[in-house]
């Protein structure tokens, strides 16, 4: 549920009013009522150190009087409490270092230090480190890292930094987890019996993390959360049939055609389990999708690959046995790039449709095939007995 590493600082959507709009206890009720259990809060390294007070949040104060708008993290604790009522849980995603996004994809960049981003990890753990945030599961210590490396030891290797983000936090919140997400690098692969090179999606790439995981200070705190995604997001050729080319601009695709289905299935899987999935074979550290989905009723494909792709990740990871997948998104601003693949363009869907009142029916049918996982259940609370 997008919004608060925005301009805006809150998840967007909740200006309720007369014709549009929601409140917070309207999106929990929502999400419990459909199974969802948990939500993905993307956060914005400037607004967490700023602190601000929200005077000018497009927020209806009558109708979402449960929000706390004295400062951008009373704003985050009083959502995290609206979620927990419903016993949805909370995964903070350190997801951005500006407001625009232009801060780069590591945790620095050029107006951002690495001190500034462990302050705000810093600042965040301490926020929500309590009894009263019971259902916070931790923190996604950097969406999309695509410029980092991993077991480099340079400057920009992710390993690393996700071991000191996450130490920083297990020394404030030991109950959490850390939730790392992959690199992005190319990488050859064999599909139906033909060697291909391609690409990791963005935070998808952990291919050296088998034989190089993260090592933190706790045991049993490391959960993986790669993404992946569908041509709505970028054209993968793998996705498809031909030899065509690229345009050279909008990396939109010619000269394709679209894989039947056992064929197209067979290359999510196949491309799941390279990028990150072979990890749950290992039976270690938990693995789910931190990010997946996008465009579905809108697919422009004839054969509606991107909602295929949707659905056949959704089958592995109930397969495959992960731990969870968090579709991308709540908010119907979702925005897309291809719709098909050989059209360039801005494309919008999400899991509520433009009033922030009515559901999308298709999109939300195809979530369903989520209710086949394991112990699927809302968050339990543990509660503490005191002698």
């Amino acid at each position: 549920w997008f919004g608060m590493e925005t301009g805006m600082q809150v998840p967007f959507g909740l200006w309720d009013n007369d014709k549009n709009g929601t409140t917070v206890y309207a999106i929990a009720d929502f999400l419990s009522a459909n199974k969802f259990n948990s939500v993905r809060l993307p956060l914005c390294v400037d607004n967490i150190l700023a602190n601000a007070e929200l005077k000018d949040a497009v927020v209806n104060r009558v109708t979402n009087r449960a929000l706390d708008l004295s400062s951008y993290l009373k704003l985050l604790q009083s959502v995290v409490k609206a979620l927990g009522y419903r016993r949805i849980s909370v995964l903070i995603s350190m997801h951005t270092l500006n407001i625009e996004n232009t801060g780069g994809s590591l945790w620095y960049g050029e107006n951002t230090t690495e001190a500034m981003f462990y302050t705000a990890v810093d600042m965040v753990s301490n926020a929500l480190c309590g009894d009263d945030y019971w259902n916070v599961l931790g923190i996604d210590v950097k969406n999309e890292p695509s410029a980092g490396k991993w077991g480099t030891g340079e400057r920009n290797d992710f390993k690393l930094a996700a071991e000191t983000i996450a130490n920083r936090m297990l020394k404030i919140c030991p109950k959490w987890m850390a939730f790392v997400e992959g690199v992005n690098d190319q990488h050859d692969i064999v599909l139906d019996g033909e060697k291909t090179g391609y690409y990791d999606w963005l935070g998808g790439g952990l291919h050296k993390a088998g034989e190089m995981p993260p090592k933190f200070n706790l045991d049993h705190k490391l959960v993986y959360a790669p993404h992946y995604y569908t041509p709505a997001v970028f054209p993968q050729w793998y996705l498809f049939n031909g030899t065509g080319k690229a345009n050279e601009v909008t990396s939109a695709i010619v000269g394709y055609s679209e894989l039947l289905d056992p064929q197209l299935k067979g290359r999510v899987k196949t491309t799941m389990t390279d990028m990150f999935g072979y990890l749950n074979a290992q039976k270690g550290p938990a693995v789910l999708l931190g990010e997946f989905a996008g465009l579905y009723t809108k697919d422009a494909h004839p054969r509606k690959t991107t909602q295929r792709c949707t659905k056949y990740t959704i089958e592995n990871v109930i397969e495959e046995e992960y731990a969870g997948a968090y579709m991308w998104s709540l908010n119907p601003e979702s925005a897309y790039q291809y719709n098909p693949a050989d059209t360039a363009g801005t494309f919008f869907e999400g899991l509520l449709e433009m009033d922030w009142r009515t559901v999308n029916g298709p999109f939300l049918k195809a979530m369903t095939g989520l209710d086949g996982m394991k112990d699927l259940k809302p968050m339990p609370c543990f509660p503490i007995e005191k002698s």
